[in-house]
C-alpha cells in the first residue's frame, strides 16, 4: 500500500473500484490480462486507513481480510487485504511522516512471499523515505532494498512507457558523483538487462540506444572523455556478446526524433532520462526494477502529503503499474 499517511490508500481504493466497474478502457485491459494469466490481486496494508479513504471518497467496494492466497482465479470485484498493520485511527493523521514501520512491514511481507515463491509480481505504492529512514538510516528507496532482500547482485531502475523502456545507469546519487560511478562492466550488465526485458515485453530482440554523459556526447573528447573511456568500450564488449546497441547519442536531441526508432534506452543518470519521460507520459510511465527474481513495478509518483485525504489523487499510475506487471509477467512466463 505504501505510506498510510499519503495518497496510497486513496489510489488503491480508486483502482479497485475501477477494476470492479470495468468502465475505463485501462481497467478493462487489466481485467482481460488477469483472466488470461489466471492472476489474482491482493493488497498488503491497513484496513482502517483503507476504510477511511473509502469513506471520504464515498465509494463502495468490499474489503475482505485474508490470511492466504487463493489457488483459484477470482475476479477483482473485492479488495482482498492482508491486514499487516492496525493503526489507531483515533490518532491517525494524513500527511504525517510517522508510519515508517508500517510501510516497511508491507514491503517485507511482499518480499517474504516472493522468497517463498508465492507471488510472481510486486506492485508498490509510494513510500516516504523520511519516515522509513528513521528506522533504517541508509534507506533510499524501494529499488536497493528489494534487491538486497531478494538477493539480487545487480538491479537497475527503469521506466516503462507506452513507447519505450528506459533504464538508468546511476540513480539517487549527487550529480558530481555520476562520472565516477560509470563502470564498463556495469554498463554491459545494464545493456544485457535491457535486452532481456525488451524480449519479455515486446517478444523479440531489440537494439538499445545509449545516451552519452556529456553535452554533445563529449564532442570527440572536447567536453569530457567518459564516452571514449567507458561508454564506447562497454558498448563494444556488449556487441561481442551479441547485444545490439547504438550510440552514444547526445541526450539533448535524442528525444526529439531519434527516440521514435528505439524501444530500449539506457540513460547515464537520473534526470537525464526522467526529465524526458515524465513530461511526455504523465501518470503513464511505470517504475520497473530490472534484475530481480520477481517482476516489480511501481507508481511514478510520491506520497502526495499535500493532497492526502482530499479525494483528488489519481489512480491512473497505479493501474498502469498493475498493467505493466501483468505484461512483464506474461513475457517472462512465455520466455
Amino acid at each position: 500500500m505504501g505510506d498510510p499517511a499519503g495518497i496510497s490508500a486513496e489510489v488503491v481504493i480508486k483502482a479497485f473500484v475501477a477494476l470492479a466497474r470495468e468502465k475505463q478502457p485501462l481497467a478493462r485491459q487489466i481485467r482481460r490480462s488477469l483472466r488470461k494469466e489466471c492472476a489474482n490481486l491482493a493488497v498488503v496494508g491497513d484496513a482502517g486507513v483503507l476504510a477511511e479513504a473509502m469513506r471520504r471518497l464515498r465509494y463502495r467496494i468490499p474489503i475482505t481480510p485474508v490470511a492466504d492466497f487463493s489457488t483459484a482465479w477470482l475476479p477483482p470485484t473485492a479488495l482482498r487485504l492482508f491486514a499487516h498493520s492496525h493503526i489507531d485511527m483515533r490518532r491517525f493523521r494524513f500527511g504525517s511522516p510517522v508510519y515508517g514501520r508500517e510501510q516497511l512491514g508491507y514491503l517485507d511481507f511482499a518480499i517474504e512471499q516472493a522468497r517463498r515463491g508465492r507471488v510472481a509480481a510486486i506492485v508498490t505504492g509510494p513510500v516516504t523515505k523520511e519516515a522509513v529512514a528513521s528506522l533504517l538510516p541508509d534507506f533510499v528507496g524501494h529499488t536497493g532494498y528489494l534487491a538486497e532482500k531478494l538477493g539480487a547482485r545487480d538491479e537497475r531502475m527503469a521506466f516503462l512507457t507506452p513507447d519505450y523502456l528506459l533504464a538508468l545507469q546511476t540513480t539517487h546519487i549527487p550529480l558530481g558523483q555520476v562520472s565516477g560511478h560509470l563502470k564498463l562492466a556495469g554498463i554491459v550488465t545494464s545493456l544485457k538487462m535491457l535486452q532481456q526485458a525488451g524480449r519479455a515485453r515486446w517478444g523479440r530482440k531489440l537494439p538499445v540506444a545509449v545516451l552519452g554523459l556529456n553535452p554533445h556526447a563529449g564532442e570527440h573528447g572536447l567536453m569530457g572523455d567518459e564516452e571514449a573511456r567507458v561508454i564506447v568500450p562497454a558498448m563494444q564488449r556488449a556487441r561481442r556478446q551479441g547485444i545490439a546497441c547504438d550510440g552514444p547519442f547526445p541526450a539533448d536531441s535524442f528525444f526529439i526524433e531519434r527516440v521514435k526508432h528505439y524501444q530500449l534506452i539506457l540513460a547515464m543518470y537520473h534526470d537525464q532520462g526522467l526529465i524526458a519521460v515524465k513530461p511526455a507520459f504523465p501518470r503513464a510511465s511505470v517504475n520497473v526494477t530490472l534484475g530481480l527474481p520477481v517482476v516489480r513495478t511501481s507508481v511514478d509518483h510520491g506520497s502526495g502529503y499535500d493532497i492526502a485525504g482530499r479525494g483528488i489523487a489519481s489512480e491512473v499510475s497505479l493501474l498502469h503499474a498493475i498493467k505493466a506487471a501483468l505484461e512483464l509477467l506474461a513475457g517472462r512466463c512465455a520466455g
